[in-house]
């Protein structure tokens, strides 16, 4: 999602590529490609797909939007989506096992094709391992890093409301307790207002209506999903 407020470097990242970039470390220390939980990038590229009509909510189920998707994560997303009938009780198979880490991968290969990081090998036992899946990243625009994170703290810290792309970021991390992670000036300050912004203040109405109507809904059933899965496989 494009904002003025991004770095010229980073403003064609879609949603789930921002969510992976933003997390990252503001050193610049080497990322892990286990970082972020699948299930906070599925629903990241669904909020653009629905914001973008590629996906429409259809109340039990998803179904195909008028628009289709050019990019090919997004595309990728919604095909897995809607080609397992995309009803809303069946998202598990999206955010777990191989289409999850799936996610994953693609999504941080994006980062390295942009030429945003670039895959780091891995010492094991002192010898250097190839970079494979769970191989490090590390960030090569570090001062488009720390400028796209600072736009976030800012909104984070109430400095500026935040426009429509940083909002639906907003989200994202508030549903996905990764508020912290932006290092705020005031944690808890900041994490109430996160809550704020995924209630649909500090925003415009039009903004304020899509994550009351879309947003919120969506990203917290598919992490819904996520935690339901991961329950039922803890007590088998």
């Amino acid at each position: 999602m494009r904002s003025e407020r991004w770095s010229s470097r980073t403003a064609d990242l879609t949603l789930p590529e921002r969510v992976a970039w933003v997390l990252g470390d503001d050193e610049a220390r080497p990322l892990s490609t286990l970082t972020e939980p699948a299930g906070l990038l599925v629903a990241a590229a669904m909020v653009e797909l629905l914001l973008d009509a590629s996906l429409l909510d259809a109340g039990a189920a998803y179904r195909r939007g008028p628009v289709e998707p050019t990019d090919p994560l997004l595309a990728w997303v919604a095909d897995g989506l809607l080609g397992h009938g995309g009803a809303k009780s069946d998202l598990q198979h999206a955010v777990t096992g191989q289409r999850g880490a799936q996610m994953i991968r693609r999504t941080m290969d994006r980062l390295v094709e942009r030429g945003l990081a670039a895959r780091e090998p891995r010492r094991v036992f002192g010898y250097v391992a190839m970079p494979v899946f769970g191989s490090a990243l590390r960030v090569h625009e570090v001062d488009a890093l720390h400028h796209d994170r600072a736009a976030v703290r800012a909104a984070l810290d109430g400095e500026e409301d935040p426009d429509e792309a940083v909002a639906m970021l907003i989200v994202l991390l508030h549903f996905g307790r990764r508020v912290r992670s932006l290092s705020p000036v005031d944690v808890t300050g900041s994490t109430r207002r996160a809550r704020a912004v995924a209630d649909g203040r500090h925003v415009s109405l039009g903004v304020a209506q899509d994550i009351r109507r879309l947003v919120s809904p969506t990203v917290g059933a598919v992490l819904a999903a996520l935690t339901a899965t991961t329950v039922i496989s803890s007590e088998r």
